[in-house]
């Protein structure tokens, strides 16, 4: 702010609404833009601020800034509201990524064989079915078991998949450290199954039914990988990446018991 004799002076006001900074020269004259908005709003107008006064005292301003458009939510303030669409929403969200990681899982299967060679991929070619360590294929009957007792088994099949998941990768990379996009979808993966045995369980806890602890990440398979020969360890890489396709469209078929919506 200048002041002087014969000098016209002139003043930059800046003041903060709705989030965004703005800068207003003021000659003495509302500007037509202001006034428009002014009494479309309802706003008051505005005073000048004395010399010797700071900004925050200069309260003609205040008037000038909105209230919030979206005040922010209290999750307490209405107990009344009932958590039925909320165990909807959150039903809904999961089956959702399931339905989507259905589609990866089965892109990871067919990017795993392109890179295993001969006889992968081969047709009538039919590899063992290796046992994993601390995890199967869905039992024959699953599905006739109750829809909390058959996700409680989906959790704990994701919850078993992300280290095995891991040590393929990690063998991959050594058999195959070009197939830069198979060590990357291996990896993904990895991390999408975590997500989803946790959405699975916020599903479960929302249920009310009861949640596993703590497990212990199995780590026989990763000895057994590291020692065992080069076709052995490509077996037993399909095997975990099938299992992998199994467990997250069976995951998929038992949310959708429970979506709207989907089969009583």
């Amino acid at each position: 702010m200048i002041w002087g004799q014969g000098t016209h002076f002139r003043r930059t006001t800046v003041w903060q609404m709705s989030g965004a900074l703005f800068s207003l020269s003021w000659n003495g004259t509302e500007p037509a833009w202001l006034k428009r908005w002014r009494i479309q709003s309802g706003a008051s107008g505005f005073r000048k601020s004395q010399p010797g006064r700071s900004g925050q005292e200069a309260r003609g301003w205040g008037a000038l800034i909105p209230p919030p458009l979206f005040p922010p939510e209290d999750p307490q303030a209405d107990s009344s509201i009932s958590p039925l669409p909320h165990l909807e929403s959150k039903i809904q969200q999961t089956h959702s990524l399931a339905r989507l990681l259905t589609k990866y899982a089965e892109q990871l299967l067919q990017e795993y064989v392109q890179h295993q060679g001969d006889p992968f991929g081969l047709p009538g070619f039919s590899p063992p079915r290796l046992p994993v360590a601390d995890l199967s294929a869905p039992a024959p009957g699953h599905a006739g078991l109750p829809v909390p007792e058959r996700l409680r088994l989906d959790e704990a099949a994701l919850a078993a998949l992300p280290p095995l998941l891991d040590v393929v990768r990690r063998r991959q990379a050594e058999l195959n450290p070009r197939a830069l996009r198979l060590l990357r979808r291996l990896e993904d993966a990895a991390r999408q199954a975590r997500a989803l045995g946790a959405a699975v369980e916020a599903v479960l806890a929302a249920l009310g039914a009861e949640t596993r602890g703590p497990r212990p990440e199995p780590n026989a398979i990763a000895a057994a990988t590291v020692t065992a020969g080069v076709f052995p360890a490509k077996v037993l890489g399909l095997r975990v990446c099938g299992l992998y396709r199994e467990w997250v469209s069976r995951t998929e078929a038992d949310l959708g018991q429970l979506a709207p919506g989907g089969p009583a």
